[in-house]
């Protein structure tokens, strides 16, 4: 008895931090477009400080007409080693709530991953500005392939961070024994700096708007997440997949497209010739899959398959220990990166 109410009672906390990160994410509608210098591809680079107010212009996306897509809700990275891993996230100025430890021995439920029956370690870390990634470690089945090391990779390849003063950041990140590159301006004064989490997840930073020395008891002025990024074999398939899906498309040129549901973060669909081809299973280490909120799973599923995209399980699936007050259902996109629909039970 003490168990169950013991249960109920984390479910409750938890559930109440969900909409908290999940609240904070939806009123965060400023994503702003990843620039990339594609190494093996011919690409423009479009500067950061061109862009970075291109979602406060006053662009109001409907939502969907035909799916209840509602908002990107996180990134799933997963990682060797959880302690450092996640030590090191917090240097990066996210906050984590409460670490789970889930056993799926269900196939039917594991398939909803696409996955063998599965152990994991879990715990969501919050930005500042809101956005969530879901920092997990495989316990069983473990892929221990490092994750692409070119950030033009096909897929989720980077996190792309915002700082107001990069230098400074760097220099924290240095001291705590995290080193960089610059890849846009100089040692001086970097506008954009390359490094990796422990398991060599790349991260981008950039400086964004003015340089600010005011800190009151920060230790970073690392203020989230910059821009939300899928790198695609081929645009025009990508687009007419995602729109499908139910994202409204808001801008595109030969390189790229901005994409958005009706609530929270614009996504950047960005064509690379990389010879780095999505993960194939979702443990992999790095950024695996993205999930997005649905108000009604069972519906989408529905109007989905009848657009021809396949689901790895043919209904929902329920979520385990704390997280059962949570549905999902997983498909992949036309590279094979993973989508992850989710119910929240408000």
């Amino acid at each position: 008895m003490k168990t169950q109410n013991l249960n109920r009672i984390l479910k409750g906390v938890l559930l109440a931090y969900v909409a908290l990160i999940t609240g904070c994410t939806a009123e965060n509608p400023d994503a702003e477009v990843l620039q990339k210098s594609i190494v093996e591809c011919t690409s423009v680079m479009i500067a950061d400080d061109e862009i970075q107010n291109f979602y406060d212009s006053g662009i109001s996306v409907p939502r969907p007409e035909d799916t209840h897509l509602k908002a990107l809700l996180h990134y799933n990275i997963n990682v060797s080693d959880f302690e450092a891993s996640k030590k090191f996230y917090k240097l990066l100025a996210f906050a984590n709530f409460i670490d789970q430890n889930i056993n799926v021995t269900d196939p039917e439920e594991a398939q909803g991953l696409g996955l063998p029956p599965y152990s994991l370690k879990a715990t969501p870390m919050r930005a500042k500005d809101g956005f969530i990634i879901d920092l997990i470690k495989f316990n069983s089945p473990y892929d221990d392939e490092a994750p692409h090391k070119d950030y033009n990779s096909i897929g989720f390849s980077s996190l792309h961070l915002k700082s107001s003063n990069l230098k400074k950041d760097r220099a924290y990140l240095a001291r705590n024994g995290v080193s960089s590159t610059v890849i846009v301006g100089t040692e001086e004064a970097p506008e954009k700096i390359q490094f990796a989490d422990p398991d060599g997840t790349t991260i981008l930073m950039s400086q964004v708007g003015p340089i600010s020395h005011v800190y009151f008891f920060q230790r970073t002025k690392i203020d989230g997440v910059f821009s939300t990024n899928i790198n695609v074999t081929n645009l025009n398939r990508s687009v007419d997949f995602y729109t499908e899906v139910g994202f409204q498309l808001i801008d595109r040129n030969d390189s790229y497209a901005t994409i958005a549901l009706s609530k929270g973060r614009h996504i950047t669909l960005t064509e690379s010739c990389s010879s780095n081809m999505a993960y194939e299973q979702v443990n992999h280490l790095g950024i695996a899959r993205i999930a997005l909120t649905t108000s009604n799973l069972e519906a989408d599923m529905e109007i989905l398959k009848a657009k021809g995209i396949e689901f790895y399980t043919p209904q929902p699936v329920q979520g385990t220990g704390l997280f059962s007050i949570i549905k999902f259902a997983a498909f992949e996109d036309p590279d094979g990166n993973v989508l992850e629909l989710v119910k929240l039970p408000f």
